[in-house]
Order: structure tokens, then C-alpha cells, then sequence
């Protein structure tokens, strides 16, 4: 099976933000493309089925009706999916065990079977397995000695539940508002990867709980100099730990015994010093960057916050800095 799905950047060509097709058609497209993917029709809709695509990044998210009464699966599955019903009724079945939360949870190389209703909807987030080891790596601060497994139910009260109730809010014909920079999608999907670590059962869950490793000033001077060295760049507190050769919860503790802040606040404040440099810069050479430019550049996607922890730290607003003396 592809390691790819619907709503990946390198999926099929249905992965468009809105693709109506007949199920017939659907069915072929997609056993074209993932050989061991089983779809069959129980009674048709004459609405025809509908893709969604709400997110398309490292990770994807998109809601989907296959515009009929189905039981579809595979055989195997290489991602970590969560499928959440938005209306209509189903069944989920992994290796031959029901799933009875709201919110099931498919991990790599499990067997699928799930049956929808007529009239179902349901949205998907799909993660490269990859992409979640390193999330997990970041936290254990060691590679993981085994596959990480988590509970398929998820409970819809959870914060992963809460998550997927909220982006599932997203109109019809709308893309989630993370899209128009790369820093903001990054932290996006990082937040999705962290909240499904944090909150969801798995078979480490335990080593989340263990006391942190020693923190030394060394692993300090690492943290700060990786901010202060890649602070243009679409970082997270995974990369950080990395970077400092901690788990996240050491990194979280030592910034706040040593620093009396937090890491990722540590990493706001040099990019609204570097922010600061560009202004002052402009101002001198009389630049016509803006200061939404130089928001933008450093990662600060909501103007109005930027110019309020500006004005915060250098006792004016971004624009009067960028005027200087006129």
C-alpha cells in the first residue's frame, strides 16, 4: 500500500480542496493507487461522493462521504489515522476488535474494516508513521526501542478529541486560515502531532510520567544557541529538546528554573529582537519592506499580537520604530 493517502501532498488526483466523483469511480481510483484498499458498495446515494481537503501538509486533514452505504478497509495500513464521525452512523473494526469510542485511532500495520451509513460523513487526519516516531523521539529524547502503539478509542473529551471537534467547525469550501505561512502551518501541525502524544494512551505513556534527566549548562547553552541560530525557520520545542540533547520535559523544566521562562517564549523573544534589528534597519536605509514583512519573516502570523508584544518589549508600536526619525 502507498504510504501515502487521501489529503497528502503526493496522494491521487482526487486530493484537490473539493472533488465530487461517483462511487463507482472513486472505488477505481483508489484501488489504482493502494493495491491492498477494498471498497464495497452496500446501496448508492444519488448525491455521489465527496472529498474535502481541509489541511495539506506534512500531514493531512480532510473530510469524506463516499456518497453511499459502504464497508471498506485494507489490509494494512502504514499511517496513524483518526477518524471521527461528523453525521451518519458507523463501525470500526481493527484486527477483528470493535472500536467503540466516538473517535478511533488506526496505527501502522493494522487491519481495517469499517461499514457507513448512508448518509455518513466522517473527517481524517492522516500522519505520516515517520513524522510521528520523531515527535515521539523528541519526547523520550532517544530513538524508540519499539513501534509506538496507541489505544484506538479516542474519547471525544479528550484534548485530541476537543482538537478534531474544533477543525471539523471549518465551512464547506473553506481552508484552515494555518495555510498562508509555513511557520504558522508548521506549529499547526505540531500541535496536532504533541496533543495526540500527550493525551491519547500509548504503550510509552508511562515514560512521560518519569522524572526528567539531569539538566546541565550545557544543554542551556545548546537550547539558546539553536533559537538564536534558527529563528527564521519553522521550529517547535521538539526541535529545541533535539537541539539541547533532552527530552521536552527537561528542556520545559531547566528554561523555567534557570531562565524563569519557557522555551518557546525564550524563542519568541529573539525573533522580536531580530524583528527589531530589520525595523530599525529599514528605517535607516529607507527600505520599503513593511512591518507586516518583518512580522511575517519571523514567524508572527497575527499582526495584532505582534505589535502588542512589541510595543511590550521596546515601549512603542512596530510602525514607529520602522519611521524613525520622521
Amino acid at each position: 500500500m502507498n504510504s501515502q493517502g487521501p489529503g497528502c501532498a503526493s496522494g491521487p488526483s482526487m486530493n484537490r480542496p473539493a472533488v465530487t466523483a461517483d462511487v463507482d469511480q472513486l472505488r477505481e481510483l483508489l484501488e489504482q493507487h493502494y493495491p491492498y484498499y477494498y471498497l464495497h458498495v452496500v446501496r448508492s446515494h444519488p448525491h455521489g461522493a465527496r472529498y474535502q481537503l481541509l489541511h495539506r501538509g506534512k500531514i493531512g486533514l480532510y473530510t469524506a462521504s463516499y456518497g453511499a452505504e459502504i464497508r471498506t478497509g485494507t489490509s494494512e495500513s502504514f499511517n496513524f489515522y483518526a477518524i471521527m464521525p461528523l453525521r451518519g452512523a458507523g463501525e470500526v473494526t481493527l484486527n477483528g476488535g470493535d472500536v467503540t469510542a466516538p473517535i478511533s485511532l488506526i496505527g501502522p500495520q493494522q487491519k481495517i474494516d469499517m461499514r457507513w451509513s448512508l448518509d455518513h460523513e466522517v473527517m481524517l487526519m492522516q500522519i505520516p508513521s515517520a513524522l510521528m516516531q520523531e515527535a515521539l523521539e523528541a519526547y523520550l529524547g532517544d530513538p524508540p526501542k519499539e513501534r509506538l502503539r496507541f489505544e484506538p478509542g479516542v474519547d471525544a473529551t479528550s484534548a485530541l478529541g476537543h482538537a478534531l471537534r474544533m477543525l471539523s467547525s471549518t465551512g464547506t469550501g473553506e481552508t484552515l486560515p494555518f495555510a498562508a505561512s509555513k511557520l504558522a502551518e508548521h506549529h499547526f501541525e505540531q500541535f496536532l502531532l504533541h496533543t495526540l502524544l500527550s493525551s491519547q494512551s500509548h504503550n510509552y505513556s508511562h515514560e512521560f510520567g518519569e522524572p526528567p534527566a539531569s539538566w546541565t549548562p550545557a544543554a542551556l547553552r545548546r537550547a539558546t544557541r539553536y533559537c538564536e541560530d534558527h529563528a527564521g525557520e519553522p521550529i517547535c520545542l521538539g526541535d529545541i529538546a533535539a537541539a539541547a540533547r533532552v527530552g521536552v520535559r527537561t528542556l520545559q523544566l531547566g528554561f523555567r528554573e534557570h531562565l524563569r521562562t519557557t522555551p518557546m517564549a525564550y524563542l519568541r523573544s529573539v525573533r522580536l529582537a531580530h524583528a527589531h534589528a530589520d525595523l530599525v534597519r529599514i528605517a535607516e536605509t529607507g527600505s520599503q519592506t513593511t512591518v507586516t514583512d518583518v512580522a511575517l519573516r519571523w514567524g508572527f502570523t497575527h499582526l495584532g499580537r505582534f505589535a502588542a508584544l512589541y510595543r511590550q518589549a521596546y515601549g512603542r508600536p512596530p510602525s514607529r520604530t520602522r519611521q524613525g526619525h520622521r
